[in-house]
């Protein structure tokens, strides 16, 4: 199982569990591995239970038929187009740029949507194109597989897969993919008829016209030619797209070869202009879709991964020893559910944002506690002016590891984002953020709000590794 897909079952794992982990979380008994990795055996370790890999790989299937079985259908319908438009009778004359037109006129428009819509994706942001698909998929499943309401999570994981699949830049790649496989069916399927009923019927070709002059098909024809020329393939000389005017007076002795060149040009076009732009496009966009298969990671800042993380790689920390009755967990199935203080470096940066004078004061405590050497470098960042002189000096600090201390309670916005990234980007020392959770946000919030900040550290370039929760001990009300 490769990475992709093993992230695709962590994916479906989620979507199992719904808005929070809720099956037994096994923590791993190697200390140094990372928390994506944690997922990821987690996932598997998990997939014996639930059977989720071997749904995907039915689904997998799913769509492989289900293309397969279009591709062959856009091959039937080229290769009747052919015959029912320009061989429904014995010596028929084809007028050459209307057929032409007939079959590239149409792939020209849909390229062009496909580019458009492949170059600007907020286009899709809707998503319609995937739902269309998924529907499609579903009602395929309903229809051939009576024993998909077998597995109590089938049409969860069925939505999951087919979301990742069809959606963002994988899904952007996937209906590329598939849009060029069915126009390079279609192209084969003509091409193959095309050259079969050359092969046994006679045809003649010629062209006409109300509004245009001899001047300009001339141009166009030798404008369309001059590629299959290039490449050695029979073209129409001058004369011989004279002659070919309807109503003109065939004078040319070898009309054999007059028919020759003309059906060669059109069986080139049909390649070079159809079917060989639709197969490089379609090897270009399966390319891609590789390297987005091996660029694609979970999205661990959702509050489902934020709290998975406080089960399998715990990272809170207090001021003191803590009392084990202030942590109690209420009872549930995790293996795991101890607070584990997270190692911070022994010498760094210390800088609170923004905090009130009660988080202040604990901030200023741990700060004593865990680097009591750094004490006096303590920066409060509380107006423009703080920001500007921290920015400043930032470049010039000696400790490795820059600690911001937070508060949890705050919704972190777009201004304290692009400070932040300010701070970031202005040096390459390591970035540690402390959320300091003082019990002043609601429970049922708590998870979104953890999420919030998760996601502004990895758009500040911020390790997810790197956030710490800062516990404050609340001391008991006295009596």
């Amino acid at each position: 199982m490769d990475l992709f897909q093993q992230r695709l079952l962590a994916e479906g794992i989620r979507a199992v569990e719904g808005d929070s982990p809720a099956l037994s979380t096994p923590i791993s008994e190697k200390p140094g591995v990372s928390f994506d990795k944690s997922v990821l055996q987690r996932a598997l370790q998990l997939d014996s239970q639930l059977q989720i890999s071997a749904l995907f790989s039915h689904f997998k299937d799913l769509t492989k038929n289900l293309f397969t079985l279009l591709s062959v259908l856009l091959f039937v319908v080229g290769a009747s187009s052919v015959q029912q438009l320009f061989f429904s009778e014995q010596g028929t004359q084809i007028n050459f740029f209307w057929a032409f037109v007939l079959f590239f006129i149409p792939n020209f428009i849909t390229l062009f949507l496909w580019l458009l819509f492949f170059l600007q994706p907020n286009l899709l942001s809707s998503g319609w194109l995937a739902r269309l698909t998924l529907f499609l998929l579903k009602t395929v499943e309903k229809r051939f597989n009576p024993q998909s309401t077998k597995h109590p999570h089938f049409w969860t994981l069925f939505k999951c897969y087919f979301k990742v699949s069809f959606s963002a830049d994988l899904g952007r790649y996937q209906l590329s993919a598939v849009t060029h496989l069915l126009w390079l069916s279609y192209f084969c399927g003509a091409t193959l008829m095309l050259v079969m009923m050359l092969a046994t019927h006679q045809v003649d070709f010629i062209w006409q016209t109300s509004i245009l002059s001899l001047a300009n098909f001339q141009w166009l024809t030798e404008l369309l030619a001059y590629i299959p020329n290039l490449l050695g393939f029979p073209v129409p000389n001058l004369e011989q797209i004279q002659q070919s005017h309807l109503g003109a007076v065939n004078v040319i002795a070898d009309a054999q070869n007059s028919r020759l060149v003309w059906s060669s040009l059109l069986i080139s076009s049909l390649i070079i202009y159809g079917l060989a732009p639709r197969f490089l496009l379609l090897l270009l966009m399966q390319f891609l879709l590789k390297i987005k298969r091996k660029q694609f990671s979970l999205n661990l800042s959702k509050p489902y991964y934020v709290q998975l993380r406080q089960l399998l790689k715990p990272n809170v920390t207090s001021l003191g020893i803590s009392d084990p009755d202030t942590f109690k967990v209420a009872p549930s199935n995790h293996l795991h559910s101890e607070m584990a203080c997270h190692q911070l470096p022994s010498c760094f940066y210390p800088v609170a944002i923004e905090l009130s004078a009660t988080q202040l004061i604990e901030c200023k405590k741990h700060v004593k506690q865990y680097s009591p050497e750094q004490f006096e470098l303590l920066k409060h960042i509380c107006d423009f002016q703080s920001q500007q002189q921290l920015l400043n000096e930032i470049v010039n600090v000696g400790p490795q590891a820059i600690v911001l201390y937070v508060t949890l309670s705050r919704l972190p916005d777009r201004g304290l984002l692009g400070f932040i990234k300010s701070l970031t980007a202005l040096t390459t020392k390591s970035f540690y953020l402390l959320l300091i959770d003082d019990a002043l946000i609601e429970s049922s919030h708590l998870s979104k709000r953890r999420s919030d900040w998760y996601e502004l550290a990895a758009q500040a370039d911020i390790s997810l590794d790197n956030i710490i929760q800062f516990k404050i001990n609340k001391k008991p009300e006295a009596r």
